[in-house]
């Protein structure tokens, strides 16, 4: 399994990108976007489908990409990300040892049929893009669909929830992909625990960086847990 090459030695920083780190560079990418302020405002049926129906049309965008493990939490959303050279467009998710199952099924709705909203067609495609483009075209392709919903089903609905920016993990090796996406997958399981629940807020502050969720995975998975 090939991951993305990575300096150690950059691993630990400030700023929330790796300062000279190529972010178009081939690999995995474990990628967690929260709504402003913790609001648990993605439960709704109507968020959810939009969000996971932009997330399954990426690929008309990006076709170097490929998705892999996906899920839509109350108040963030975490998922794997694969972006390959120009070469492997269309190319599925390196095979791993001791996982089976559907790549990209996630713990999460499955894809709308017949949705009361219309995703846009790509007007042009972007073979070679950085992580940001990406991500930043998941989150404004989203605030696009949800706001023409509303303004033409319930004009009362505040169409902004995004935070500003996001968090990010280049996946270093198989052990830590195996245990991200095992974490993902058992995510809606965990939420009663999970730091991010408002409910654990108070006396458990959310993960301040990435890191912070990688860590986490790698515990329960080393403990046998979800």
């Amino acid at each position: 399994m090939r991951i993305a090459k990575y300096d150690p030695q950059k691993h630990h920083r400030r700023s929330i990108r790796l300062k000279g780190y190529d972010y178009s560079s081939p690999g995995a990418y474990f990628v967690t976007i929260c709504t402003r302020g913790r609001e648990c405002v993605l439960d709704d049926p109507v968020v959810t489908g939009i969000i996971t129906n932009v997330w399954h049309a990426l690929p008309g965008w990006f076709p170097t990409i490929a998705l892999d493990e996906f899920v839509v939490m109350p108040n963030h959303v975490h998922l794997i990300l694969w972006i390959h050279p120009p070469d492997r467009a269309g190319a599925s998710p390196a095979p791993t040892q001791g996982e089976t199952g559907d790549v990209g099924v996630g713990a999460t709705l499955a894809v709308a049929q017949n949705t009361p909203w219309t995703l846009p067609e790509p007007e042009r495609v972007n073979p070679t893009p950085t992580l940001g483009d990406v991500v930043g075209a998941f989150k404004s392709l989203v605030f696009a669909v949800y706001l023409d919903w509303i303004q033409t089903n319930d004009p009362t609905r505040r169409a902004k929830f995004w935070q500003r920016n996001y968090y990010e993990h280049i996946i270093l090796n198989e052990r830590e992909f195996l245990a991200i996406r095992r974490y993902i997958r058992l995510n809606p399981d965990n939420w009663a625990l999970d730091r991010d629940n408002p409910d654990n807020i108070r006396h458990l502050s959310p993960p301040k960086a990435v890191e912070g969720y990688v860590r986490e995975a790698l515990t329960r998975g080393e403990n046998g847990v979800g």
